[in-house]
């Protein structure tokens, strides 16, 4: 029997301490991650007959939100990300836990200093939020900025990790 749906996906839940989180992987590596309350039923919990990787990555996400650091270091598959895209993404995948930068200097790091918004759009297209750690990524203000599965998560994930913000939205 085939794992995968008819997209190419295997679709998987790992139990949490913050609900379920819901994991779409492919032969190449984690394709998506859905936080809790944000994705529809359906997907089974991970088992046996799953990757190792997979099963490491749902015991390193209740790690995570029991509030431990946690250095993840799944496969992804990033498939049909746009070059610069990916560029910010692996960038961004290398943020420490409990640290923070802001748009600008990500985009400074990724050799364009004048692509903030750029930066701030590569960040939307994000699969993977948690293990490409977007949340970490702030305005030049300190304030939160967007975040793709919503500002509530984005102030839990920073909260988690002992990462302060100001209290106000970019201009």
């Amino acid at each position: 029997m085939n794992k995968f749906d008819s997209s190419g996906l295997a679709l998987r839940v790992a139990k949490t301490c913050a609900g379920d989180v819901k994991l779409a992987y492919s032969g190449r590596g984690l394709y998506a991650l859905t936080l809790p309350g944000l994705q529809p039923a359906g997907s089974r919990v991970i088992g046996a007959e799953d990757p190792p990787w997979l099963q490491k990555l749902a015991l390193d996400l209740a790690a995570y939100f029991r509030g431990e650091a946690v250095q993840f270091s799944c496969p992804l598959d990033e498939s049909g990300y746009p070059p610069f895209v990916l560029k910010v993404l692996r960038e961004t995948a290398k943020i420490p836990y409990g640290h923070r930068t802001s748009y600008g200097e990500l985009a400074a790091q990724v050799g364009s200093p004048r692509a903030a918004r750029a930066v701030g759009q590569a960040m939307a297209r994000n699969r993977t939020p948690v293990i490409i750690p977007c949340h970490r990524v702030l305005c030049s203000d300190g304030s939160l900025g967007g975040f793709g599965s919503g500002l509530p998560w984005k102030e839990r994930l920073l909260g988690l990790e002992g990462i302060q913000w100001e209290v106000k939205r970019c201009k």
